[in-house]
């Protein structure tokens, strides 16, 4: 004998569906929701790593800044130790040349020649003294050109000395020197020497104007 079913199947049937369209929308959404939410924390993350390295290259800016000017600030000082330093030298170059030229002088000097006077006016100098002949004096020149301190050495003159006619004794015994002929002898100072000497001057100058 046939069965015939005589319930209401098919809204059942349909109700059925619904409940599963709904099941699935919701565990659709949940999935989404997941998903979502995933996404948002990996961008987040990803957004965090960002601005940390973001503050880690401006901090690390910073402090290069800081760096570059204390590089400048040492630089500055530096500069300034090397051009006090080519100062002192240059001052100590042009000091003692009036020590190496009266230092010179004194070498040059034979036993048979005594100065009495050394004048300088400028790069030129004026020597003053006694000698015993011309030939002494003329000594003395040649081994003046041969210093590193004088150039353009000559005699402008040699005056012998009279024997006096005063024969009147005396007590005091003369000194050789006073037998003696008088000369004055000229010089330059030597080019070489020059340069040192204005070149001391600039930088003292320059100092000064610091």
């Amino acid at each position: 004998m046939a069965q015939i079913n005589l319930l209401p199947w098919r809204d059942e049937v349909k109700e059925q569906r619904k409940k599963n369209f709904i099941v699935v929308c919701i565990f659709s959404a949940l999935l989404a929701g997941i998903l979502l939410f995933l996404t948002w924390m990996y961008f987040d993350h990803q957004l965090s790593d960002q601005q940390r390295a973001n503050q880690l290259i401006t901090d690390t800016n910073t402090e290069l800044d800081k760096q570059l000017k204390s590089l400048e600030g040492l630089k500055d000082k530096r500069t300034a130790i090397i051009e006090r330093m080519k100062l002192i030298q240059n001052l100590q170059q042009q000091r003692p040349i009036t020590v190496h030229l009266i230092d010179d002088l004194v070498r040059v000097v034979p036993n048979n020649v005594y100065l009495t006077k050394f004048s300088r006016t400028g790069d030129s100098f004026a020597i003053e003294g006694r000698a015993e002949s011309p030939n002494a004096v003329a000594d003395m020149m040649r081994m003046m050109e041969a210093s590193p301190w004088y150039r353009n050495v000559f005699m402008s003159s040699f005056l012998a000395n009279t024997p006096s006619n005063n024969n009147t004794p005396s007590s005091v015994i003369p000194r050789i020197e006073e037998k003696y002929g008088t000369f004055i002898v000229t010089a330059n100072l030597d080019a070489a020497a020059q340069q040192v000497e204005k070149t001391g001057a600039q930088s003292e100058k320059i100092g000064g104007h610091q």
